[in-house]
């Protein structure tokens, strides 16, 4: 299923924050979302899952509309957000956490270093282990997409690397995959589709390669230069 946004605007405490939003996010491809810290990406990550409003615009998931709908409907429509924090049910071993979900063997066929930290509280697991527990949570309720929000937020760089192929692979067996990273070189070399928001506004959609080959046209793109 794509996911489709047209003409999204969505505003925080009644000043706009992101305008005129439209972009695609296609089944079986990583679509990648880059900008300047303050651009309104996790904002609008937020309006496609229900967490605030959109002001304006429709969001759509295989043709079925998001738009106004509770985050619980979104989420049985097949949408996952894997949102910024690392949100895990401290208290609950990481077995627990899993379970609430799906079963615990099949997160461990994607991160194997979880396996022995299955019995271990998840408050306790490091910031690279539970990234990869929410990230094994959120796939094994088989999504048709998933947003990713900084996923890399805090994390070593050999982390980032081991959870990126995952993310290829998850695209490949047909999810659309939505990423906001903050490592923009990273996700460029996983993306199939890049997008750049400044300002609130996108500046840039499209083929991720003249970006990947341009340190000068992503800074334009990041600063909203169209020159």
């Amino acid at each position: 299923m794509n996911l489709e946004l047209r003409d999204v605007s969505v505003a925080r405490g009644g000043q706009p924050v992101v305008r005129d939003v439209t972009l695609t996010a296609g089944e079986g491809r990583v679509t990648v979302l880059l900008g300047p810290n303050g651009a309104g990406k996790t904002t609008l990550l937020e309006a496609i899952s229900g967490v605030v409003p959109a002001v304006k615009g429709e969001i759509e998931l295989g043709g079925r509309t998001l738009t106004g709908r509770p985050r619980t409907r979104r989420a049985r429509y097949g949408l996952a957000h894997v949102e910024q924090g690392r949100s895990v049910f401290g208290t609950l071993t990481t077995r627990e956490n899993i379970a609430l979900v799906g079963d615990p063997a099949l997160a461990v066929k994607l991160f194997p270093e979880l396996e022995r930290r299955l019995d271990v509280r998840a408050g306790l697991l490091s910031g690279g282990e539970q990234q990869m527990l929410v990230l094994a949570r959120a796939i094994l309720t088989g999504p048709a997409a998933l947003l990713l929000d900084e996923m890399s937020l805090g994390l070593a760089p050999g982390i980032v690397r081991r959870l990126l192929p995952v993310i290829r692979k998850l695209a490949d067996e047909g999810c659309a995959v939505l990423l906001v990273e903050q490592f923009a070189h990273a996700a460029l070399a996983l993306a199939d589709t890049a997008y750049v928001l400044a300002h609130g506004t996108l500046t840039y959609g499209g083929d991720p390669t003249p970006l990947r080959e341009s340190d000068a046209a992503l800074k334009r793109a990041y600063l909203g230069d169209d020159s």
